[in-house]
């Protein structure tokens, strides 16, 4: 899948629905994964305002068993 044209809101929303995932249990395993109590509503706007790190990123795909790379365009 071509993941140039979502925004981090969607993209991390697509992986959510097809994980069977909720937000909500989502932001509590990125919590736990870095040792600080983050509200879910801090995530939640964090994901809208698309203000990800590539590293949070990363943590998100681990936490639901995907993997990054990159691919050169042909």
């Amino acid at each position: 899948m071509n993941i140039m044209s979502l925004n981090d809101y969607q993209l991390v929303k697509f992986l959510l629905t097809k994980e069977y995932m909720l937000q909500r249990d989502l932001s509590d395993k990125l919590s736990k994964l870095k040792g600080k109590n983050t509200k879910q509503s801090n995530f939640s706007c964090k994901l809208k305002r698309e203000h990800l790190t590539y590293k949070e990123l990363k943590q998100i795909c681990d936490i639901l068993g995907y993997d990054l790379y990159l691919k050169k365009r042909i």
